[in-house]
């Protein structure tokens, strides 16, 4: 027979009043004659409190309804979790509910749990905290196991009508789909509704340089912060190093015609022949500051600021307008694919641990598919 846990409020359990002269009200749990406790943080006065009830109170009323959704939460717990056959002993509620780790729990309480738990990255835990606070907003209080199919449906739409990048609203399913991978692993759910709902792909947004654009930017004459400024997005094209990378590279990580370092975002290290990428290129840029590439690498502020200085750079070359910093990392990785270089290889030189994020960078801009279908022609004539 099913054990089912017996809940009701009781009044100064310690018996000991604060200054103010009140008492705690918990919620007792009771089963077996073993009970627990789950403090509701409310207060009164001996003389306001009767029979499981606030009284006497100009608050009584909303106060009673307070204490009545609290019971009722930790109750739910427990309902959801039969409902799931499971039958929930108290140790097992009081984890539960402290956690923020149940069927019931919602599901930005469960995520922040789950999150802080893991030893995800500082970057990807302020993302997670970015979904969760979206989800709020499109409905809040969801529960985690509101998430199913038509909530996915209903998400996604909402997040296209609210205008959200593309990318970003890529990035936010993918989250969300981790997060619910996470519940069904501790069996909150079953199954996980992102098996029957397809995320799309990400696209490139950046840009890119074309090889005559590149070729213009290496020419142009320039000095003081604009030189280093464009010698560090040459670096970037050269390396696909990000920029977070690039205002912290030292001379003592290239040695040997290599470049080896952890990425500041992933913590990946990354193995670099810079000898071999791009002709060597990179070692004529470090051959202008005499093997010391500190100094364009300390010598960038922040990353708004260099791309205002790049901005102006780029104009003069007739760059497309979108083009930022981080679109040097989608040159070098599309300028490799155009040459013939393997999109695994590719990945392993961005640093990517999933071939699908590189596939991002797998385009062909239009004077290269041009002039290759020119070269096409003129071998059929001949």
């Amino acid at each position: 027979m099913l054990n089912k846990i017996r809940y009701k409020l009781v009044f100064n359990r310690a018996r000991r009043l604060n200054k103010r002269g009140e008492g705690l009200i918990e919620i007792e749990c009771t089963q077996q004659k073993r009970r627990i406790y789950f403090t509701t943080r409310t207060y009164v006065k001996p003389e306001n409190f009767s029979r499981g009830s606030v009284i006497g109170s100009a608050n009584a009323a909303g106060l009673n309804y307070a204490l009545c959704m609290m019971m009722q939460e930790v109750e739910r717990v427990e309902i959801e979790y039969i409902k799931r056959g499971v039958e929930v002993q108290l140790p097992m509620l009081k984890e539960a509910v402290r956690s923020n780790i149940s069927p019931a729990a919602k599901l930005c309480e469960f995520g922040v749990q789950v999150v802080e738990q893991s030893e995800r990255k500082s970057l990807t835990k302020l993302n997670y905290q970015t979904l969760l606070n979206n989800i709020e907003r499109f409905r809040k209080g969801a529960l985690v196991t509101d998430i199913d199919y038509q909530f996915l449906v209903a998400y996604d739409k909402w997040l296209r009508e609210s205008g959200i990048a593309h990318n970003t609203r890529i990035s936010r399913l993918r989250l969300l789909r981790a997060l619910l991978n996470e519940a069904a692993k501790r069996d909150l759910i079953h199954g996980n509704p992102f098996d029957r709902f397809r995320i799309q792909q990400m696209v490139s947004k950046k840009g890119f340089l074309t090889t005559e654009q590149l070729h213009r930017l290496e020419k142009l004459p320039l000095k003081g912060q604009e030189d280093k400024v464009r010698d560090a997005f040459l670096i970037g094209c050269y390396t696909g190093l990000r920029f977070s990378d690039i205002i912290t590279l030292r001379n003592d990580h290239i040695a040997a015609g290599w470049l080896t370092k952890k990425m500041a975002k992933t913590g990946y290290v990354v193995e670099l022949p810079i000898a071999e990428l791009f002709g060597g290129k990179m070692l004529d840029l470090l051959d202008k500051y005499n093997g010391n590439i500190e100094r364009v690498s300390k010598a960038l502020g922040a990353n708004s600021s260099v791309n205002k200085v790049l901005r102006g750079i780029l104009d003069r070359i007739r760059a497309d307008p979108k083009i930022t910093f981080h679109s040097s990392r989608h040159t070098f990785a599309t300028h490799l694919g155009q040459s013939g270089v393997q999109l695994t290889t590719i990945q392993k030189l961005l640093g990517h641990q999933k071939l699908q994020t590189t596939q991002i960078y797998s385009e062909v801009d239009r004077k290269a598919i041009t002039n290759d279908l020119k070269k096409g022609r003129k071998r059929t004539r001949q």
